[in-house]
């Protein structure tokens, strides 16, 4: 499986030079996550994961079952290795594929002038982008509007040429019309493509039929006629055929052959690929019982990077235990992904889709009519271009097109907005409110893309904690793995008092009314107050609301004194003023009043520091005269200075001269007025 190597390993001659090392314990190294992916497009220097350094992280072999679980047990013991974990398979969540409902010519739509003029679309099968319903005739029946609402959403967006959207699969069939073909500016449409899995020949075409099927359905050209007996289907971020071809598709591999399965480590290259070209979306029908550090570790990389993964949710629900985690899709819990279930025609859970935990939402996933390779499968598998499938894995892909319209309407999303704004406008269908089978509901576009419509502000911003609570007595708090601050040095039980971290938030006079509001990823260090600590997730609520404000909560923790008589700092996981809150604003804004600010930019913008990670030297600017603090994971400061406005430099040691031991800092700058504090890692010299 995939091991994580401390800083005393940092490149690939010093990963060589512990071959010798692995080699005793039967294991050998057969490739590192960045092994094949091309140079970032988009600096990975941005919002350090804990945990993760990525020119660190390899895939191991043993000779069987036996040895791999004999050597785990041995390099979680050693000091040159951060973590070890198995690996963890993946399974395409497709229920079947087939011809679903014999097909019919019969058109039963009033308006078919303003419709895409593709046939699957125009005569019904297409129901869980526009669904006739019963009454009208429809090929499946079902609940009039049963569907996901595209033609409204369509009204407001369909998709951007430069815009991509990534799909991690089997492949994609690179000749199929609906997905290739050139943009506008003679540009190919499918940009990017990479093979993640090793393979001696790395292409990405498609022969075990999945991947084709799953890009149709986010991304296939909308309004672009016929192309196979007649036939064509419409994408959710697939253009208007006039104005734009949609979005760019960006088509990753991660089953090696004509496999239908993946590994946690090549969809964690995915992941990271995706996000370093720039991909808003990656779609990721693949599920499975295991969890894995590494892909939770690339979500977290790639979610404050700006690109959310849209996770089906499996296919159990039809045997004994459909609550059974699904993994990555469970990381939804704690904002990584975005976890999508199934729904049918008559707006119910279908059958098969499992739920939870961690379901966001559903979308159609019952006969849905999506595009299929020009040339049969590897097992003999023939459709003419098009078929219908059933599965969470074709109801991720609704999602994942309507990321790519929310980013088309409004770039400046980011982070776990995606997942907010659909939550909240999804349309409640199964249990009123949210329920453990159908989270918030079905997927509604057009009160997605309203609900950020251009008159609405959307303000990002992060917040120090103000206030620090605490609760009576102690409790046993449960710590997993190592993450940042000092959760390298607790680990297993310790007894602990929780704090309540607190701050209250007035919103600018540019909002106009009511707002709605939650707290990102991205900007938070606060953790969840249940008193389990398995791994470091940024964790906090929004808790109150009072007119034009609002106030946010997470938790830290303070060991008790005997439970670790050699730390010389006992806040889990940092002390309280290194507490913060990064939040999302939307609302509508007044934005003609003369003399009412807009809502502010985002702070990071305000004092920043680059490169991140870097190794000798730092980079700061400072937005105004102020001082700078360095200090380390512990809160203990390390140097400090007065710095102008403009750039200042810290060359990496200490007050003293020496120089300062690779690992995570704060770097804190403030005036009379402001503090700003950013995280960094520093890399060995």
């Amino acid at each position: 499986g995939p091991a994580g190597v401390r800083p005393a390993v940092a490149d690939a001659a010093a990963i060589a030079r512990c071959a010798p090392r692995l080699a005793a314990l039967g294991l050998a190294v057969r490739r590192a996550l960045l092994d094949g992916l091309p140079p970032p497009t988009i600096a990975r220097s941005a919002a350090p994961v804990p945990g993760l350094a990525l020119e660190r992280v390899v895939l191991l072999e043993a000779l069987d079952d036996d040895a791999a679980q004999a050597a785990c047990a041995r390099l979680v013991e050693d000091n040159l290795v951060d973590w070890v974990e198995p690996l963890a398979m993946r399974a395409p969540a497709d229920a079947w594929i087939g011809d679903g409902a014999n097909r019919t010519n019969d058109t039963r739509a009033a308006h078919l002038d303003s419709l895409p003029n593709e046939s699957l679309f125009r005569d019904s099968h297409q129901w869980g982008l526009w669904n006739v319903g019963a009454p009208g005739g429809a090929v499946y029946g079902g609940v009039p509007r049963a569907d996901v609402h595209a033609i409204e959403g369509w009204r407001l967006a369909v998709g951007r040429d430069d815009l991509k959207l990534a799909i991690a699969d089997s492949g994609i069939d690179p000749a199929h019309p609906d997905l290739a073909g050139i943009m506008a500016d003679g540009s190919p449409r499918l940009v990017d493509a990479l093979n993640v899995t090793g393979e001696a020949v790395p292409a990405i075409i498609d022969s075990f039929g999945h991947g084709t099927l799953v890009a149709g359905v986010a991304a296939a050209r909308t309004n672009d006629g016929p192309h196979f007996s007649g036939m064509g289907v419409a994408g959710v971020c697939g253009g208007d055929g006039v104005t734009t071809a949609g979005c760019r598709i960006v088509p990753i591999k991660i089953s090696p052959g004509h496999s239908g399965e993946a590994s946690s480590f090549d969809i964690a290259a995915a992941v990271i690929h995706a996000t370093d070209v720039g991909a808003r979306a990656m779609n990721l029908s693949y599920a499975g019982t295991s969890p894995s550090r590494i892909e939770r570790l690339a979500l977290a990389y790639a979610i404050v990077r700006g690109c959310v993964v849209v996770a089906a949710a499996g296919n159990s629900g039809a045997r004994a235990d459909p609550r059974q985690a699904q993994y990555p899709a469970a990381y939804a819990s704690d904002g990584l992904c975005i976890q999508v279930g199934a729904s049918e025609w008559n707006d119910a859970r279908a059958p098969f889709s499992s739920y939870g935990p961690g379901l966001d939402l559903v979308a159609p996933g019952m006969n849905i009519w999506t595009t299929y390779m020009t040339y049969p499968s590897y097992y003999g598998a023939v459709y003419d271009g098009y078929v219908a499938t059933a599965g969470t894995s074709f109801a991720a892909p609704f999602v994942t097109g309507a990321v790519g319209l929310l980013a088309t309407l409004r770039p400046e999303l980011t982070d776990d907005d995606f997942q907010h704004v659909l939550r909240e406008s999804a349309h409640d269908i199964g249990a009123p409110g949210v329920d453990e089978q159908t989270g918030w509901g079905r997927l509604d576009l057009g009160a997605a893309l309203d609900a950020v419509r251009p008159e609405i502000g959307i303000w990002h911003d992060e917040v120090a904690a103000q206030r620090w609570v605490p609760d009576t007595g102690a409790a046993l708090l449960q710590i997993g793995e190592r993450g940042p601050g000092t959760l390298d040095r607790y680990s297993g039980s310790v007894y602990a008092r929780r704090f309540a971290a607190m701050a209250t938030v007035t919103l600018p006079d540019s909002f106009v009314d009511s707002v709605r509001v939650w707290v990102r990823v991205g900007g938070t260090m606060a953790v969840r107050g249940d008193y389990r600590l398995p791994y470091f997730a940024s964790t906090a609520q929004v808790v109150a609301r009072s007119g034009r404000t609002f106030t946010l909560r997470g938790w830290l923790y303070r060991a008790d004194e005997d439970s670790c008589a050699a730390c010389t700092d006992n806040w889990i996981p940092l002390p309280p003023e290194y507490a913060r809150f990064g939040f999302t604003v939307l609302g509508r804004v007044d934005r003609t009043a003369v003399g009412v600010p807009h809502p502010p930019p985002p702070v990071r913008a305000a004092f920043s520091a680059g490169p991140n990670p870097f190794r000798d030297a730092l980079a700061l600017r400072a937005p105004a005269p102020g001082r700078i603090t360095v200090l380390d994971a512990g809160g203990r400061a390390v140097r400090s200075w007065d710095a102008p406005a403009g750039t200042s430099r810290w060359d990496g040691r200490d007050a003293s001269g020496r120089a300062a031991p690779p690992g995570l800092y704060f770097i804190r700058w403030h005036d009379v007025r402001t503090v700003r504090t950013l995280r960094v890692v520093h890399l060995s010299s």
